[in-house]
């Protein structure tokens, strides 16, 4: 993966939190985007909640978006939802990794085939899945709410 594809996830990132924001408080930018950096061998992956996308065509591989339960939470409050169960989280991870997915299929093209997203719960075992050696983690924080991007395509 080339440094301008991960430039492509970072909009996509910017543009999801961008649009939230608007929606919530009527301004945009408070997305914190840390330092890409490249998995390490046997590093374990995964916070309280994962949507996966499985990626063919351009690429294959995967994208995933992992999340404190407290950033899905705020991200609920923000969306007028007053229940925060299991269930609301699962779905909102789901769906947060098929729209930045999506997002970056706008740049990407139309051979950049997406998933719908599977959910998982806890850390993740990276074994289970043919991740590429340049499985990049972009780390970043939204209202103070730990999250990451991880991109192996």
């Amino acid at each position: 993966m080339e440094r301008k594809h991960i430039d492509v996830f970072i909009d996509a990132l910017t543009r999801y939190f961008d649009h939230l924001d608007v929606s919530i408080t009527g301004e945009k930018g408070t997305l914190e985007i840390g330092a890409p950096y490249l998995l390490r061998t046997n590093q374990t992956i995964g916070l309280d909640y994962s949507g996966v996308i499985s990626v063919s065509g351009y690429s294959s591989g995967y994208i995933f978006v992992t999340a404190k339960s407290a950033m899905l939470k705020f991200i609920l409050l923000g969306h007028g939802e007053s229940d925060f169960g299991d269930r609301f989280k699962e779905d909102l991870v789901g769906e947060v990794a098929n729209t930045i997915a999506g997002n970056a299929r706008r740049q990407l093209g139309s051979d950049f085939h997406i998933s719908t997203p599977r959910v998982l719960s806890g850390a993740l075992d990276p074994s289970q899945y043919a991740l590429s050696s340049r499985c990049y983690v972009l780390p970043f924080r939204w209202k103070n709410n730990r999250a990451e991007l991880i991109v192996s395509i």
